[in-house]
């Protein structure tokens, strides 16, 4: 993590001095992948739109997985890189809220990306969180969703905070239907990259993913572990990552 925060602090140190788009960075090597003489590209080559007409004003709470705006380092599915200073990810719509150089808020969907890395806030060579692209198994018409990256290796459990739009019955005080977004969490696995979403937390949904064996099963069964909560997952999958390596 060390050598990783050094990087990042070098990366915008050098993007901030450099107004060239193209930049060598080396090789990353980390859990996320790697990366060699990576293009950094302006997002207005892979499509932009000014942000949706809903107005989230009218709406209590919010759809965003951070409402303040912070630094990303994004991984497009082309292999290159897009870095931008004030991001944020629409866990209802899908989309990356950024804020240009004209300081207009413009968005990018989520399909356009593999991975997402969010900075600290209050220290951008820090890494907050760790996102990746995959099928909204919540609302398959809203293409691909951002799932958080629970634990690091070559099987990682991915949980999806989806913001949730709630209707109320017509208020005639107000005049309207109040309106309210609540977040629900739901998980997937990501099996050497292969996508898998999980309808529960419990063993006979986590071992045929994973096409486990005997081995497995005693593990889990000397940890009295039963697959039922975030804890006891990533601790089986730290256990089965470093028996395949």
């Amino acid at each position: 993590m060390k050598k990783l925060s050094i990087f990042l602090f070098t990366f915008f140190v050098a993007i901030a001095a450099n107004a060239q788009m193209t930049m060598d960075v080396g090789t990353q090597s980390s859990n996320w992948g790697s990366t060699s003489s990576v293009n950094v590209v302006d997002p207005a080559t892979i499509g932009i739109k000014k942000v949706d007409l809903l107005n989230y004003s009218d709406i209590t709470g919010s759809p965003f997985y951070n409402p303040k705006w912070t630094r990303a380092i994004l991984y497009l599915k082309n292999g290159k890189l897009l870095k931008l200073d004030q991001v944020r990810l629409n866990m209802f719509s899908n989309e990356v809220d950024y804020i240009n150089i004209n300081k207009v808020e413009m968005v990018l969907e989520a399909y356009h990306f593999k991975k997402i890395v969010l900075m600290k806030q209050d220290d951008s060579t820090h890494i907050a969180a760790v996102f990746e692209c995959y099928p909204d198994m919540v609302d398959n018409a809203k293409g691909e969703a951002f799932y958080r990256q629970i634990n690091e290796g070559t099987v990682h459990l991915l949980a999806l905070d989806k913001a949730i739009l709630k209707t109320g019955t017509y208020d005639p005080l107000l005049g309207k239907e109040p309106k309210s977004f609540y977040s629900k969490k739901f998980y997937g696995i990501s099996n050497v990259n292969v996508f898998s979403p999980l309808k529960v937390l419990d063993r006979n949904t986590i071992l045929p993913i994973l096409r486990s064996h005997q081995d497995d099963e005693d593990w889990l069964n000397t940890k009295r572990n039963k697959l039922r909560n975030e804890s006891d997952v990533t601790s089986f999958f730290e256990y089965y990552n470093n028996k395949k390596n």
